[in-house]
């Protein structure tokens, strides 16, 4: 096995003089000891292995970006629209000119297009400097580094799709309350009753898109965990299995009815407010705190009513700093979106009871 490393180093090494001295018009015995003496010279301690690492982490980020949120996958993807990483700018045609029958005067006045530009900038998520201790290293049984590193990368993950469902939520005029038998508040900090999720909510928001002539296909609708259990108790047992039968995991679809796509998630969107006058609350706000009259939410949109825009990721890496005693990671990432067709989201809120 040594004897075969030599041979392939020994090979390649020729192989970068003949390069060389095609390239340079040097002779082929002086590149090819000048190949073998810069392969001595040893890379500089860590440098090397931390741009790998660096890479593979960013590309990571990317490979598991729609892993686990496979939602924003039906979303009209806005990534050849982004401007350094940081702004989304969509040229966007004016209106048709007008169209006149059997004219009769004549010069008419010609009318220029008016054209328009969509702009918007993606949000920036932070993750804030892992300070992992030298020691901890050789103390531990496992790899602490690349545990908090892959742990901090989901979470950043979560964070951006949580922003993303925040982005494309509608405004009270464009949600429905559920109606179902009360039920214990369930989101995080709410107290009190809650009105359940029903089949109904389906039903009601079928009608509206076929009404506002919502394209049928790439009808989405992405419910709460305890939403779709309380939808699947609402159903009869006939419904139940045609449900599931369309079922697709590895696509994040958990079922179908009226035509509608059906995925699951821990929690959506969160409402406060009175009935009515309601509005979404972004928990990623440094001021945000829950309150006990909170609603969960249940998000429904067709595919071409609501935008995606990926940016970028990058990690910084600052292994070996003596002031910490051991290594700084860090990351960002850049992801934002938009409605794009108001009549095509909507939202299914928890009524107080």
């Amino acid at each position: 096995m040594k004897a075969v490393k030599v041979l392939t180093s020994f090979l390649g090494a020729m192989l970068l003089a003949f390069l060389l001295a095609a390239a340079t018009g040097w002779d082929f015995g002086l590149s090819l000891i000048g190949v073998m003496l810069i392969s001595l010279i040893p890379a500089p301690r860590g440098v090397l292995n931390m741009a790998i690492q660096v890479e593979i982490w960013e590309k990571d980020v990317v490979d598991n970006l729609y892993k686990n949120n496979q939602f924003a996958q039906y979303a009209w993807p806005a990534d050849e629209f982004v401007l350094k990483g940081t702004v989304v700018h969509i040229p966007v045609s004016g209106s048709p000119g007008q169209v006149k029958k059997n004219l009769q005067v004549f010069p008419q006045t010609a009318m220029k297009r008016a054209d328009n530009d969509i702009v918007y900038a993606i949000d920036t998520f932070y993750l804030l400097p892992r300070h992992i201790e030298e020691i901890e290293k050789y103390e531990l049984s496992y790899d602490k580094r690349q545990s908090v590193v892959g742990e901090d990368e989901a979470f950043l993950i979560q964070c951006a799709m949580d922003n993303l469902l925040y982005k494309w939520a509608p405004a009270a005029a464009n949600t429905l309350l559920t109606d179902g038998a009360p039920v214990d508040a369930t989101l995080a900090g709410a107290q009190g009753s809650r009105a359940s999720f029903t089949k109904q909510a389906f039903e009601d928001i079928f009608l509206k898109w076929n009404h506002a002539n919502i394209p049928d296909t790439d009808r989405v609708a992405l419910l709460t965990a305890h939403h779709y259990s309380q939808f699947l108790k609402s159903l009869s047992e006939a419904e139940k299995t045609d449900v599931g039968r369309v079922a697709d995991l590895s696509k994040g679809v958990v079922g179908e009815y009226l035509g509608i796509k059906i995925m699951r998630r821990s929690e959506v969107l969160r409402y406060r407010g009175a009935d009515g006058a309601y509005s979404v609350v972004d928990e990623l706000d440094e001021n945000y705190a829950p309150d006990e009259d909170d609603r969960s939410a249940s998000l429904f949109w067709q595919k071409y009513s609501v935008e995606r825009a990926f940016g970028e990721v990058k990690m910084f890496d600052n292994p070996g700093r003596a002031e910490y005693y051991g290594d700084i990671f860090s990351m960002i990432l850049r992801l934002g979106g938009r409605q794009r067709r108001a009549a095509g989201v909507w939202a299914v809120v928890e009524a107080i009871v």
